[in-house]
């Protein structure tokens, strides 16, 4: 699962797949950093992937001909985003040596970390510096995934007429995006949380990158359908009262002022809430755990803050309420932020709107 380099490449295209969307994002670079290009999102039609995994190779084929043709991007090369519950990620410590020597090692010594066969398992790692325990070794992030799997998202965009040059662990893009590049994290951790449609990336994150990464099956089609089935109402209308503002998750007591709402539309808003605080807790316990296996880890930091992204972030006040419940600091996170300029297709005003949409996307097309 190497991130294939071409030399030359003047700008990448990263693409970001899930059950509920496609979302692309073309990235350039000039004197003054990074710079967007042409952002792409597109509503994926449903069966073409579910659980992470490509369900109906040709639809997806289709679904990803069509996006192409509706937009602009400069090339047909592309890194990929996977993510599923089949992935195995390991945080392990080898001695220190040269990069083939270690490549070498990663191989034999994977054999009793992942739980499938190694000629059927696509291996990836980055090495995330010394040791703690141990001043002479380093640390290795392990990361597995079936070469089935891959080979299939792979096919499934070349038969769309486009180039898979990359594929990533998404945890690992989002880790180049979302972070901010002034976070302190010289003697601390930071948690970054993107909550997709069916499942959320979990990464925290120490001063040479991220030090675990996995995934809670839980996202934002699950508050929908919540909603949907507190406040009586379709799923698709679920979906459209997932941005509105009057939500504002939190513990603090919402006043609604008289005579902007009638007693129906509060009522509304308060099973709205009720359904999202129910869900957003349950993926906060979620999170919690993957906290507390870190927390056991020898060398752990104190985590000092959280940034959210993916489709549930659109979710007025989730990022500040997943904080209040988990007891850490908390805001959404800014993947434009790493860029210089915004040269793209997408004004700036709607391009706010969309940004914790576009993180893993953005992660994937920037150059580690």
């Amino acid at each position: 699962m190497e991130r294939l380099r071409l030399p030359g490449r003047p700008q990448a295209i990263g693409m970001d797949m899930d059950s509920g969307a496609l979302k692309a994002v073309q990235v350039g670079r000039t004197k003054a950093g990074f710079v967007l290009r042409h952002v792409g999102y597109h509503r994926l039609a449903p069966g073409a992937i579910e659980a992470g995994e490509v369900a109906d190779h040709d639809l997806l084929a289709a679904e990803v001909k069509n996006f192409w043709g509706a937009h602009s991007f400069k090339g047909r090369d592309v890194y990929l985003g996977v993510a599923n519950q089949e992935m195995v990620v390991r945080v392990l410590s080898f001695p220190r040596m040269q990069p083939s020597d270690l490549r070498s090692a990663i191989s034999f010594e994977a054999a009793e970390h992942v739980p499938m066969p190694l000629e059927e398992a696509v291996l990836d790692h980055v090495v995330l510096g010394a040791d703690p325990a141990d001043p002479d070794s380093d640390r290795v992030l392990l990361v597995a995934a079936r070469r089935e799997m891959i080979s299939r998202y792979a096919s499934a965009v070349r038969v769309a007429g486009l180039r898979p040059v990359g594929v990533d662990f998404k945890p690992l893009a989002l880790s180049r995006t979302t972070l901010p590049r002034d976070a302190a994290l010289q003697e601390g951790a930071a948690l970054l949380v993107d909550v997709g449609t069916e499942m959320s990336c979990v990464a925290v994150c120490e001063e040479d990158g991220p030090v675990l990464a996995g995934l809670v099956p839980l996202g934002s089609q699950d508050f929908a359908q919540e909603i949907s089935r507190l406040a009586s109402i379709p799923e698709d209308e679920a979906e459209e009262q997932l941005m509105n503002p009057g939500i504002r998750l939190g513990f603090e007591p919402v006043e609604e002022p008289e005579g902007e709402q009638d007693e129906a539309g509060r009522a509304l808003l308060y099973d709205i809430r009720r359904a999202l605080e129910g869900v957003v807790g349950r993926l906060a316990g979620e999170v919690q755990r993957s906290i507390e296996y870190y927390y056991s880890q020898p060398g752990s930091r104190e985590i000092s803050g959280m940034f959210v992204s993916g489709e549930g972030a659109v979710v007025p006040g989730l990022a500040e309420y997943m904080g209040e419940v988990l007891g850490i600091s908390s805001r959404l996170g800014r993947p434009l932020e790493r860029f210089a300029a915004n040269e793209s297709n997408v004004p700036d005003g709607q391009l706010e709107v969309m940004e914790p949409v576009l993180a893993v996307a953005a992660g994937l097309a920037l150059e580690e």
